[in-house]
């Protein structure tokens, strides 16, 4: 058995021992899907599937959804099935011919460009990125600050190392002010009391422990104008939970919360939380407590329900 052999047997036998129902469901679906159809629609094959794989009622308008993916050709009838099972990034490129995680993209770039508030002094937590403005600009936010300090880790401690070199200022086009701090989020001595309108923190929570977010919410509290933003987006538990069962969906993370408990912990700590948001609204997977990787390929905007959301969206005020 050669060595690309063995790694796709070792994921069967791994994907046995942790996910041995879906599985038994599949074979389960198989079996009585050829045995009950009447007819080759897609409808009745979705139909089915939602009836004896994902044991749930079907929704009209889920079943419009999946079957009019199926009829324009835009996945197979294998492919539907596995998008709802533990696949790997290759194999959902093979299968629908993009990634769930470019449409997620597209939802945090509508949630910056539209929804953070304007501010001339932001703190931004965990922003670095390939270029030398930082990621909040890169994506598009829309105002014009008069500075962003960028706190990020050193090159050499991140999981995804680059050869970007390390900048400590710059200044953009319009006039920015970019000030870089390698520094871990979770010690913000090095800013005095009461300085920023607004702290970013994108994507950036869940890399902590709870314990250690506790402190960063406290010392955001501190670095905070009266009446400042706090604003938050980081991958929503009740949703991911679906995708990965085991662990969490990347191996950096250290907790990821539900949108009640961050607003919570928030709100303890003398926030206010204003605004929540869903980032990637997902509703059919969270009805069905089945996450569906054809769902998130199509989840490109923001929803009003946060617990909705691949990733939810939190901005809350001192």
């Amino acid at each position: 058995m050669n060595r690309e052999m063995q790694v796709k047997f070792s994921k069967v036998l791994r994907y046995l021992r942790y996910y041995p129902q879906d599985l038994w469901r599949v074979l389960q679906f198989w079996v009585v899907h050829l045995l009950k159809k009447r007819d080759e629609s897609n409808h009745t094959y979705v139909k089915h599937l939602y009836q004896y794989f994902l044991k749930k009622r079907d929704r009209q308008s889920d079943i419009d959804f999946y079957t009019a993916q199926l009829d324009q050709g835009k996945v197979s009838r294998l492919g539907l099935l596995f998008s709802f099972l533990m696949i790997p990034a290759s194999w959902e490129q093979k299968f629908f011919h993009t990634q769930g995680n470019y449409a997620h993209h597209q939802a945090r770039l509508a949630l910056i460009q539209t929804t953070l508030p304007e501010a001339e002094r932001i703190l931004d937590l965990g922003g670095a990125g390939l270029e030398p403005q930082g990621s909040l600009l890169t994506m598009g936010y829309p105002h014009c600050p008069k500075q962003i300090d960028i706190v990020d880790l050193p090159i050499e401690q991140r999981f995804f190392q680059s050869d970007v070199p390390l900048i400590q200022q710059y200044t953009t086009e319009k006039g920015t002010q970019i000030y870089y701090h390698y520094i871990s989020m979770t010690d913000l001595s090095t800013f005095a009391d009461q300085t920023f309108d607004l702290v970013w923190s994108g994507q950036s929570i869940e890399h902590i422990t709870q314990a250690e977010a506790d402190r960063v919410i406290q010392e955001v509290h501190r670095v905070l104008k009266p009446g400042g933003y706090f604003c938050l987006d980081t991958p929503n538990r009740q949703l991911t939970i679906l995708q990965v069962r085991q662990g969490f969906i990347h191996p950096e993370h250290k907790f990821e919360y539900t949108p009640s408990e961050l607003a919570e912990k928030l709100s303890d700590r003398g926030f206010h939380v204003i605004e929540q948001k869903a980032v990637s609204p997902m509703p059919m997977s969270y009805e069905t407590g089945r996450f569906s990787r054809l769902e998130l390929i199509h989840a490109i905007g923001l929803g009003d329900l946060p617990e909705l959301g691949y990733s939810f969206y939190l901005s809350s005020r001192k």
